[in-house]
């Protein structure tokens, strides 16, 4: 039997939020945002990770990341319960050996 691996392209994908992780690391804490391929093809229901530091800041990546998976500037509170499900794209990136969600787009209807 032989296996032959190839690379993903780089570039945005159809995704949903599957899951909110809280981790610790040696700069701090951060979030895990683990994403599901909602788009026909190869990856389809495949899942990556990006990383993002909790900053409540209106210029953070996670404030970024959020307004784009909502599709609207989160409130003052904000519970993962209400981000999980929800759909966006993702950019995949190759990162030295793996694949990782690197930035996260609004979902527009078009897609």
């Amino acid at each position: 039997m032989e296996f032959v691996f190839s690379d993903i392209p780089e570039g945005f994908f159809n995704a949903r939020l599957s899951q909110v992780k809280k981790e610790n690391g040696s700069f701090g804490q951060y979030l895990r945002l683990t994403f599901t391929i909602t788009e026909n093809g190869q990856l389809n229901q495949c899942k990556f990770s990006g990383i993002v530091k909790p900053t409540p800041l209106k210029q953070s990546k996670f404030y970024r990341w959020v307004t784009n998976i909502l599709g609207y500037p989160p409130e003052d509170t904000l519970r993962s319960e209400q981000i999980i499900g929800q759909e966006c794209m993702v950019y995949l990136a190759k990162n030295k050996d793996f694949y990782t969600v690197i930035d996260v787009a609004m979902k527009t209807e078009e897609q």
